[in-house]
């Protein structure tokens, strides 16, 4: 399934956004279609933080989630909420790269298959007599 990408950022250390920007701009490069998610974490240390507007969420219209692993609070809705993205997404994906991932999956689906019958005939093999 499709992932939704997670960006986290903790709102203590201001370079842990100020990345941000540049690593979407190369995700965009390659996945212009996935659902992203932008958190800022550890808002226990200063709910203050929850007030403050970020232009990075803003500029690419992306939905903030405030959070704080430490205690928990937003958790559960931001991984609800992505869940839901994903799903969505899955549904509805018209992106090229999700086409050719999911081929691969059913290529490695078919080998574990193939792998879990070794005794029986396989698709396109032959089996040599077993000797008496």
């Amino acid at each position: 399934m499709a992932r939704p990408s997670l960006w986290v950022f903790d709102v203590q250390r201001k370079i842990t956004y100020k990345n941000l920007s540049t690593w979407y701009t190369e995700l965009r490069e390659f996945r212009p279609e996935i659902p992203c998610v932008v958190v800022a974490n550890k808002i226990d240390a200063d709910m203050k933080m929850t007030q403050k507007s970020f232009n990075f969420a803003r500029k690419f219209s992306l939905p903030l989630y405030f959070v704080s692993a430490a205690d928990g609070t937003n958790v559960v809705k931001l991984f609800n909420d992505a869940i839901r993205l994903a799903v969505s997404y899955k549904q509805n994906s018209r992106d090229f790269m999700d086409e050719v991932l999911q081929e691969l999956e059913n290529i490695n689906l078919k080998q574990e298959e193939e792998e879990e019958m070794p005794d029986k005939e396989q698709p396109g093999r032959i089996q040599s007599p077993s000797p008496s």
